[in-house]
């Protein structure tokens, strides 16, 4: 499906009415699985569409729990880093898959990799990325988590390491058999993540590393949800964001 068609999704009356209805439900304490598939069934939403409800909009008192954690300033300070969790962000934009920031203020993706990763290039790209983007933070210490039942998982460690080591960056990539548990117990630091789960456990500051480098890399503008369920309006802001995106892309 082109681009274009894929951000026409989100620009529909029913496609907002669904999230609204899907936030009001949320903010009554409905479960969300529930309530998705509900506002899913009685708007015939598409899969992305849910998609994009599931990860975009959490309730008002979790949006603003895990917005308090943001910060944009290392420090001087250690980072660990959810790394297939930042990676596959930065590469779903460059693949043109849909990329929001959802009511918390984090951007998330409506990519659905699971783990497959077919295009190589277009990801050791995404490596460059990441590393130009720690070189400029200079963490006092970095160490980035690869889930190792992801292919290639151990190649993608060693290139990661070496460019590390090109750029004199302290730290290493570990490969384990799950990121999310080394991150949520973190002892200290800030963490680099958009998973909701290893957020709310860890309760340690977040900084939203595929956002920064998007909006430095490409000059990047992404559909907010909070505008979606703020005001009709919000179709020009999606119309808007689709038509950055595709131009950044192509510079």
């Amino acid at each position: 499906m082109p681009e274009e068609a894929r951000y026409h999704e989100l620009s529909g009356d029913d496609f907002i009415s669904a999230c609204r209805d899907y936030a009001y439900l949320l903010n009554r304490h409905f479960p969300e699985r529930g309530v998705l598939k509900l506002v899913g069934d009685r708007y015939r939403l598409s899969g992305d569409q849910r998609t994009v409800l599931y990860r975009g909009i959490s309730s008002q008192d979790r949006s603003e729990a895990r917005r308090s954690l943001l910060v944009s300033d290392l420090a001087q300070g250690s980072l660990v880093l959810d790394g297939y969790n930042v990676l596959f962000t930065l590469l779903n934009y460059r693949l043109g898959r849909i990329t929001f920031i959802s009511t918390d203020g984090i951007l998330r993706d409506a990519g659905s990799l699971h783990g497959r990763l077919k295009d190589e290039k277009t990801f050791v790209g995404c490596v460059d990325l990441l590393t130009e983007y720690l070189v400029g933070k200079q963490p006092v210490h970095v160490d980035i988590y690869l889930d190792s039942p992801v292919s290639h998982s151990e190649k993608h460690a060693r290139i990661i390491r070496e460019k590390m080591q090109q750029n004199r960056l302290a730290g290493d990539c570990h490969v384990i058999k799950s990121a999310d548990w080394a991150l949520r117990h973190s002892q200290g630091g800030v963490i680099a993540t958009s998973d909701t789960a290893i957020i709310e456990k860890a309760l340690l500051p977040v900084i939203d590393a595929p956002r920064e480098i998007l909006e430095h890399a490409y000059k990047a503008t992404f559909p907010r949800m909070l505008e979606l369920l703020a005001t009709d309006e919000a179709k020009n802001t999606i119309d808007k964001g689709q038509r950055m995106n595709r131009i950044s892309r192509d510079i």
